[in-house]
């Protein structure tokens, strides 16, 4: 199930999921977060996180909470599946 929400993401989108898998964040456009998950511009990490919200893949804790993936067990995967593929 989880290789087939995947597949259905974008490369970039892809990149937002681990970026958050490793770390949940409040500040998902800080330039030291993106540079240090190598998540590229600033606009495109704003329509990617629009979209991955828009399939309640992430969402953002309650006021001004951090980013995080939605279903623990789907972050656990996609840090799991980054992990081995390094």
């Amino acid at each position: 199930m989880f290789e087939a929400i995947i597949q259905g993401c974008s490369p970039h989108q892809r990149l937002i999921l681990q970026a958050l898998a490793k770390e949940p964040t409040g500040k998902i456009l800080s330039s030291s977060y993106m540079q240090r998950h190598t998540l590229g511009s600033v606009g495109g990490v704003q329509y990617s996180v629009r979209q991955l919200s828009d399939m309640d893949l992430i969402e953002r804790g309650e006021g001004k909470g951090p980013w995080h993936i939605v279903d623990p067990v789907f972050a656990m995967w996609i840090k799991r599946q980054a992990e081995s593929r390094v």
